[in-house]
């Protein structure tokens, strides 16, 4: 039965995905602030070409993937082929120029940024998200006007766009093997612990000889006659 359910558990934590989520966002300055603009998580069908045509800042998750190829990224250190990264998709699309200051936070720190054309059509078999349309104009990503700053799980953007809009596609770490085998060892120490509870509480009673001479001792300490 232990083992059965062992391999439940293990079974069951190898089958789910990662949690990976954004924690939070906001639009706090700029032109797209000052008309009426916000932060909104949102996945598009399709993206990458004047398609939101909004104020809006947005963003959504997108895969947990295994890098086909390495990748030198825009900010960060060389993404690693073989390696497992989640990626988020950060994006600004107004209707006609318009500036955006803002942030988004993530629920894991941020290992890189991709902002370059090349990055992020490079990227885009890897971690693009299934159902989504990625559009690949020339200045997909970011321009000399536009700037982003890291600071742990959170990028701040200061974008300047029109046609087609500025995006990143913003990497964190997800857990590794070693993560999934330590919480199923402590899994199987904790089943072991109370199995070993059990059995001391089950204890079979002590058993005394009928022939043997035994006595009592009384609640107040005094000790009864011995039987023969």
């Amino acid at each position: 039965m232990k083992k059965y359910f062992l391999a439940l558990g293990a079974a069951a934590l190898f089958s789910a995905p990662a949690s990976a989520a954004i924690v939070s966002g906001a639009l706090t300055g700029g032109s797209a602030f000052n008309n009426g603009g916000v932060f909104q998580e949102f996945t598009p069908t399709t993206v990458g070409n004047n398609n939101q045509q909004s104020n809006n800042l947005f963003a959504f998750t997108e895969n947990d993937a295994v890098l086909s190829s390495a990748i030198t990224p825009d900010f960060g250190s060389v993404l690693i082929a073989g390696r497992r990264y989640q990626s988020h998709f950060v994006f600004f699309d107004p209707r006609s120029s318009r500036s955006a200051i803002g942030s988004v936070t993530f629920d894991r720190d941020i290992l890189a940024v991709l902002t370059s054309d090349a990055n992020m059509n490079a990227s885009d078999a890897d971690f693009g998200l299934a159902g989504v349309t990625y559009l690949t104009p020339s200045l997909r990503g970011l321009e000399n006007a536009d700037s982003f700053g890291v600071a742990g799980n959170t990028v701040s953007i200061n974008f300047a766009a029109s046609t087609p809009g500025d995006y990143i596609r913003v990497l964190t770490g997800v857990p590794e093997p070693t993560t999934w085998a330590m919480l199923i060892f402590g899994f199987g120490a904790v089943g072991g612990a109370m199995r070993r509870a059990k059995k001391t509480k089950c204890a079979r009673p002590l058993r005394i000889a009928k022939d043997q001479n035994y006595s009592f001792i009384r609640a107040g300490g005094s000790r009864l006659p011995a039987r023969s």
